[in-house]
């Protein structure tokens, strides 16, 4: 399956090594370049943003992120539903 958001290849390695609170889904959060931050990104097999709660569609360019990485919530969420997909 294809998807539309891939992270940059430097990022995929690090959200490899995050942890998965679905089969090969992890939700992370993104710092983007101007500082901006992002909570409950939906990531899929390490490689695609599918998903941000909140938000019908990338409200970024998949080229201004800063870094990408888990608090809390994203490790073990609340919340594990409530997304639309792209």
């Amino acid at each position: 399956m294809q998807f539309k958001h891939t992270i940059p290849n430097k990022f995929i390695k690090i959200v490899a090594d995050m942890i998965e609170f679905a089969n090969g889904g992890t939700q992370t959060s993104i710092i983007l370049k101007n500082g901006e931050v992002f909570y409950g990104v939906l990531i899929s097999n390490s490689k695609w943003i599918i998903a941000i709660r909140g938000y019908k569609k990338l409200p970024f360019k998949i080229g201004d992120i800063e870094e990408i990485y888990q608090i809390d919530d994203d490790k073990n969420p609340k919340k594990r539903g409530e997304w639309t997909y792209f």
